[in-house]
């Protein structure tokens, strides 16, 4: 199983990538992640927060062909990482994952993530608010 991490940079793409997930039968464990940090990965890309948060969305996948239909869908696999690609101190595979995520407010429901956003007032670098898409309220866990 694949543990992936897609760093969202405005709202728009937020929209596009939550479509593609929750029409996608090979994602499952939607969740979001919250970071208060830069994260820097092994192929040397970092992703830089926003006004102190930088928000991506984990999910999990059996093969890694879904990547070409999320190409084909208008989405940039320059976001997408490997979780396990994600550089961390901890080395260890069966507890690096958890170091990774562990450094990030995981949340689960899309009204908690509301409820972080109307708290924080969270703006993307591009001016945009993060909404959640109709299509996320009855999202599969």
């Amino acid at each position: 199983m694949y543990n992936w991490v897609y760093f969202i940079r405005s709202n728009r793409y937020f929209h596009k990538l939550m479509g593609y997930l929750l029409g996608e039968k090979r994602v499952s464990g939607i969740t979001y992640l919250i970071f208060s940090e830069d994260i820097k990965c092994s192929d040397g890309r970092i992703f830089s927060n926003d006004n102190g948060f930088l928000i991506a969305v984990n999910f999990f996948t059996h093969t890694t062909s879904f990547k070409d239909n999320m190409v084909k869908s208008g989405l940039s696999l320059d976001s997408l990482v490997d979780l396990y690609e994600i550089l961390c101190e901890d080395k260890n595979p069966s507890t690096r994952g958890i170091t990774i995520t562990g450094k990030a407010e995981r949340i689960v429901f899309d009204r908690d993530l509301e409820v972080f956003l109307r708290r924080t007032h969270f703006k993307f670098r591009d001016g945009s608010t993060l909404t959640i898409p109709e299509v996320s309220s009855n999202r599969r866990l």
